[in-house]
């Protein structure tokens, strides 16, 4: 079932039991878990080993992949107000026994017991054991589906670089240890990397876009509309706590709700209870608010950035065809670039700007697909032989599953391919 589909079936689920029945989150069938950037990769992902399509007359001969870093833990702006939010919980217990509460008693006594997992939230931006195991399975999964093609690496027939960040930098070390038991040289990161991480040494970006409150300005709205307020008063009513509740405190316990979800081990966080399935809808436009204004169609800059990693993409095609062995390429970014390569692309651009005013259910952007956690792009190109005539096609892969959406059915002639990126080359950053 693809992605789009799973995420109709569950809405419909849960909009069945929501009217025929009471909805306890506990033996809920159709949970929720599409958590904008903050969606563990197992809620969203393909399989390449299932997905990959062998195009007929034609072999793989070189991989090339963007992946985001896998599951951390939370930056600083926000890790005081999630660890303050942890204080609700005995409030809600004590509204529960006091007969208050509109919770079911199983979804209270879970958030109760609820305590292992609170050393998410005892690091800032640290990569999680499930961000590692994310990152590994990809390697491990990538490995099996292109066997022949990788199975003799020289140093000069790969490639693997990580952005700056020790999160990033230890995702590509689990990548490197899902993908082979010999060693595998990653090289050095770099702060002000001109291909995976551009924007950061940008000042121009920084300043106007990323660490500029206007960006955020209908993410901001947003919160302050009817939809967002309606959905903030039921949460406090089913908490029944004698609190009043802000914009913050909702995203922190949103935080804690998506933090502490496993998708590895297919473990629900109890904190999920506290929201309906509209609530988790409304949230998540949220976050898609904020990802489309910093870092997407939203501002002028992102499609430039976006250029640079797709340039290195076609460059690096292109000299296999002339000769070069490079089997393999793999960069570790974050969801900042991945957002951008998208934004470049135009795949996800909707003829509508998003606004606070109208959260259009059939958007095509969506934070949750485009930069969950250990989200990818992955890139296959093929050498094909027809009466005798070598020919090449490129295949795209997204999540590990197959992109229908291009070309002819998701298989690209060298010249499509070449006319979506040749126009990338020469991409300078001279604004900034």
């Amino acid at each position: 079932m693809s992605s789009n589909s799973h995420y109709n079936f569950i809405v419909l689920c849960c909009f069945i039991i929501s009217v025929f029945g009471k909805n306890c989150f506990w033996n809920s069938q159709c949970a929720f878990n599409h958590f904008s950037s903050k969606t563990p990769y197992n809620c969203i992902r393909g399989d390449l080993r299932d997905s990959f399509v062998k195009v007929k007359g034609c072999e793989p001969i070189s991989v090339w992949g963007l992946i985001r870093h896998g599951k951390r833990t939370p930056g600083t702006e926000f890790v005081y107000q999630i660890r303050e939010a942890v204080k609700f919980k005995d409030y809600i217990v004590d509204s529960f026994n006091k007969g208050n509460s509109f919770l079911c008693a199983q979804d209270v006594e879970n958030l109760k017991n609820w305590f292992d997992e609170r050393k998410v939230f005892d690091s800032v931006q640290s990569l999680t054991e499930e961000g590692y195991q994310e990152i590994f399975g990809i390697g491990k999964r990538l490995r099996a589906t292109f066997k022949e093609l990788l199975r003799d690496l020289g140093n000069s027939s790969y490639r693997v670089r990580s952005a700056y960040g020790p999160w990033v930098e230890n995702g590509a070390e689990a990548f490197v240890k899902g993908f082979s038991d010999i060693p595998i040289n990653i090289e050095p990161a770099n702060p002000s990397d001109n291909i995976i991480a551009p924007y950061e040494s940008c000042p121009k970006f920084l300043d106007e876009v990323r660490d500029n409150p206007d960006t955020y300005y209908e993410a901001s709205k947003y919160k302050e509309s009817e939809e967002f307020q309606a959905s903030k008063a039921q949460i406090h009513k089913r908490m029944a706590i004698e609190y009043n509740l802000t914009n913050k405190n909702i995203t922190a316990l949103y935080d804690l709700c998506r933090y502490s979800w496993s998708g590895i081990d297919n473990k629900r966080s109890p904190w999920c209870a506290l929201f309906t399935l509209e609530d988790l809808i409304v949230n998540e436009y949220h976050g898609d608010l904020r990802h489309y204004y910093r870092n997407g169609p939203g501002n002028r800059y992102s499609e430039i950035f976006g250029r640079l990693p797709l340039s290195n993409l076609y460059e690096t095609f292109e000299n296999v065809k002339l000769g070069e062995k490079m089997k393999l390429t793999i960069y570790f970014s974050h969801a900042t670039m991945m957002d951008m390569v998208y934004s470049a692309l135009g795949w996800f651009t909707d003829k509508e700007p998003l606004t606070h005013a109208y959260r259009n259910p059939k958007r095509k952007w969506k934070s949750t697909k485009l930069g969950a956690f250990a989200a990818n792009l992955i890139v296959v190109l093929h050498r094909c032989l027809e009466d005798n005539n070598e020919d090449y096609k490129v295949t795209y892969y997204i999540n590990e599953e197959f992109v229908t959406s291009v070309c002819s059915d998701g298989i690209c002639s060298w010249q499509q391919f070449e006319n979506t990126l040749k126009p990338f080359l020469n991409t300078t950053l001279d604004f900034c």
